[in-house]
C-alpha cells in the first residue's frame, strides 16, 4: 500500500468565531516543517459539501449531533478515510517534519500522557488531535461505523464525557481495543506527539518549570496544548 498522502488537514468551521491569530500561528508551523506538503483548511461550507458529496448516508447523523465539537470530531475521520494525510488540531504545534516518523506507516494515532489515562481509570488513552492515515484504511472505517452507526442510548452526567465517549478519545480507545490491534495501526508515543499534560501546558504558558518542560521536548515532533 502507498504511504500516507502528503496532505495536512486542519478544521475551523468559522460558525462560532473566526480563527484566532494564536491558532493561525500554530497552523503555520505545520506548513513551515512540511513545505512540500499540500495544506487543506476545512470550513463550515466546505465540510457540508464534502459530506453531501461523499457520505450523504451520514448527513442526518452529522446534523443531529448535540454539540458542534462532536461534528468537528466526526468530520476528521471522514476526511482521512476519503483523502488520507495528517489531521492536526489548531491547538497543536509542529516542531519538526514528521516525514521520517511516518515512514512505512499506514494509520497512526497519538497516545495521551499517562496522567490523562489514569484520571479516567484507563491504562491507555488515544487522542484524535493528531492522526495520520492512508485513504480507505480498515481501522478508520471501523471508527466511522462506531461514530455514525452506533445507537447511543446512554445518559451522561457531563457534556465532556458524552463527547469523549461518542466521538472523541474514549470512543477511539474503545474501538482500538476491539479492532485496532491487528489492523496495522501505529500508536505514536506521547513523548513524540503529545509530551505535555494539561498541567504542563499551563506551566509552559506561565513560564514555570521550564527546565523540566524542555526535557520533555527532546523526542517531540509536535505538542498538543489541550
Amino acid at each position: 500500500m502507498a504511504g500516507i498522502p502528503r496532505i495536512i488537514h486542519q478544521i475551523w468551521s468559522g460558525i462560532e468565531n473566526p480563527l484566532p491569530e494564536k491558532f493561525r500561528a500554530l497552523g503555520e508551523t505545520w506548513k513551515e516543517h512540511h513545505p512540500d506538503w499540500k495544506y487543506e483548511l476545512w470550513d463550515h461550507g466546505r465540510i457540508n459539501t464534502f459530506i453531501l458529496d461523499f457520505y450523504p448516508q451520514y448527513w442526518n447523523v452529522y446534523q443531529n449531533f448535540k454539540y458542534n465539537i462532536q461534528r468537528w470530531d466526526a468530520i476528521r475521520y471522514l476526511i482521512l478515510d476519503k483523502i488520507g494525510g495528517i489531521y492536526a488540531d489548531f491547538d497543536t504545534e509542529c516542531l519538526k517534519s514528521l516525514d521520517p516518523f511516518l515512514k512505512d506507516k499506514e494509520c497512526c494515532f497519538s497516545v495521551e500522557p499517562q496522567e490523562h489515562a489514569a484520571v479516567l481509570g484507563l491504562p491507555l488513552l488515544i487522542n484524535n488531535a493528531i492522526m495520520m492515515s492512508v485513504p480507505n484504511h480498515a481501522f478508520m472505517k471501523r471508527i466511522i461505523i462506531e461514530v455514525f452507526e452506533r445507537n447511543f442510548d446512554a445518559s451522561y452526567s457531563h457534556r465532556n464525557l458524552e463527547i469523549l465517549d461518542t466521538t472523541g478519545p474514549l470512543m477511539l480507545t474503545r474501538t482500538f481495543e476491539r479492532y485496532g490491534k491487528g489492523s496495522n495501526v501505529f500508536l505514536m508515543p506521547a513523548e513524540n506527539i503529545s509530551p505535555f499534560t494539561q498541567q504542563d501546558t499551563m506551566d509552559y504558558l506561565n513560564n514555570r518549570n521550564m527546565d523540566i518542560l524542555e526535557n520533555k521536548l527532546e523526542k517531540a515532533y509536535a505538542i498538543h496544548y489541550f
